[in-house]
């Protein structure tokens, strides 16, 4: 049996085909990065993320078992190497060659910290060595790792994400560290400090809500045309979200340092989930800036 194909209003399938729209007319194009802002931004990355490196060694070595000593000699050697890279960070002048070479260099050595991590995960998963560094904590930390070197790489290539695609991809990103921190942080108070830990599982239940969410937004507006208002609730969503754990944070730090409350945190710990709560709030306040910047040159 033959369907007809001259009907009315029949299309042809190269007439179709002429009609569609190919999804790479649907995307911005990446934006381009000021001498004054690779500067600034490559400076205040390396700054941040060199010392939170240096303390995910740290942290790595507390929590091995005590007769893996080649893994905690290697923590110990790459926590050194962030210690002086990031001294580094804070002696460079603001020159754009030596910048460039700073991002490199620091690539490089995340590169290689990465690479332990994954390697420390895998062990860790089929029980190849013990200790207290949970696997999920492990792959955090290592996406921490890749997330920096990303950035890096991307500055030095001169480039900005679409403003659009930057706001989901960060929100999408440090929502899941912040849920992440909210859930490590109950396993670490005494099961007895209740109200605290319960406050905690609340925080990791609020931020799985955003996290999915901004999951379903890059689904259906990552690498596309921006939608302006979607996107500016999203990022103050997160803002709101983000002040009140990093208040959460920054009040169990000041109880843990002055041995009010029951529990296992190193107060170094405490005080660099502060840190990062910190970053996210910078970074969700740079990408406000851009947003409105953006949203300004397209109605003149």
């Amino acid at each position: 049996m033959q369907y007809q194909t001259n009907l009315p209003g029949h299309v042809s399938t190269d007439q179709f085909n002429q009609m569609l729209v190919t999804p790479e007319s649907f995307a911005a194009k990446p934006e381009s990065l000021t001498e004054q802002l690779f500067v600034e931004r490559s400076l205040t990355e390396n700054r941040f993320w060199l010392r939170i490196m240096k303390e995910h060694a740290l942290f790595l070595g507390e929590g091995f078992n005590r007769k893996d000593t080649q893994l905690i000699q290697q923590t110990d050697r790459f926590h050194y190497y962030f210690e002086q890279q990031e001294k580094k960070a804070y002696q460079v002048p603001n020159n754009v060659g030596l910048v460039r070479k700073l991002n490199e260099e620091s690539i490089e050595l995340v590169h290689g910290f990465r690479n332990f991590k994954m390697t420390l995960l895998i062990l860790i998963i089929n029980c190849k060595i013990s200790g207290f560094n949970f696997p999920l904590l492990v792959d955090h930390i290592a996406r921490e790792a890749e997330y920096f070197m990303r950035t890096l790489t991307k500055f030095n290539q001169g480039i900005l994400d679409p403003i659009q695609d930057a706001i989901i991809s960060e929100n999408v990103f440090w929502l899941r560290i912040m849920m992440e921190h909210s859930r490590f942080i109950a396993s670490l108070l005494d099961q007895s400090e209740r109200n605290l830990v319960n406050a905690a599982r609340k925080f990791g239940d609020d931020f799985e809500v955003l996290l999915n969410q901004a999951r379903d937004v890059e689904s259906m507006l990552y690498q596309k045309q921006p939608t302006y208002p979607i996107i500016g609730k999203m990022n103050k969503d997160s803002e709101n979200a983000a002040q009140e754990i990093r208040a959460f944070k920054q009040t169990g730090l000041d109880l843990i340092k002055s041995c009010q409350i029951r529990n296992v945190i190193n107060p170094l710990l405490a005080d660099h989930v502060v840190r990062e709560a910190d970053h996210f709030l910078y970074m969700i306040h740079v990408l406000e800036e851009r947003l409105n910047t953006k949203k300004m040159s397209e109605m003149r």
